[in-house]
């Protein structure tokens, strides 16, 4: 009789276990960012965030005594964050920001239906879904500074939630 031992693979910061050496290791990238992020003293309001704070889904949440909330499944209006975040700030898909195989483009009668039909590339999806990681901190300076306002802003102590305009 074989005995199979299935590895485990641990995420080395959250310490999540996995099946995968791949999948261990796309949670401690995805840990190291979020810590990054926690730790940010300075921070760049740019247009494209303040397009998307425009268009976020506000709901009460009746939790405990209840609070405003942003709709974390349909933030921008639907389930497909990455495509509302596109759509918002008007990027549109092109042979450059998609997975583009121009064989495959041959088959399709029209090109548009092609490029519409692509997912993003790797650089493009990651730029996307950035820019919505960020509302957590565009939101926590324009609650801070009571201002709308593209610019540089920094965080006035390393344990508050307070920002500044720089």
């Amino acid at each position: 009789m074989e005995t199979i031992i299935n590895k485990i693979y641990v995420c080395g910061e959250c310490h999540k276990k996995y099946n995968t050496e791949k999948e261990a290791l796309k949670c401690e990238e995805d840990d190291k960012k979020i810590i990054v992020r926690e730790n940010i003293k300075i921070f760049v309001i740019k247009e494209e965030h303040l397009k998307l704070l425009k268009e976020m889904c506000v709901r009460w949440n009746d939790c405990e005594f209840g609070a405003p909330e942003i709709d974390p499944k349909r933030p921008y209006g639907n389930s497909n964050v990455v495509y509302n975040v596109a759509e918002i700030i008007g990027i549109e898909k092109t042979k450059d920001n998609t997975e583009y195989d121009k064989e495959e483009a041959k088959e399709y009668s029209d090109y548009n239906d092609y490029i519409t039909d692509l997912e993003w590339n790797k650089k493009t999806y990651d730029y996307l879904f950035d820019l919505h990681k960020d509302m957590q901190i565009v939101l926590q300076i324009v609650l801070s500074t009571l201002s709308f306002q593209k610019g540089t802003y920094r965080k006035k102590n390393k344990y508050g939630h307070e920002w500044v305009k720089v």
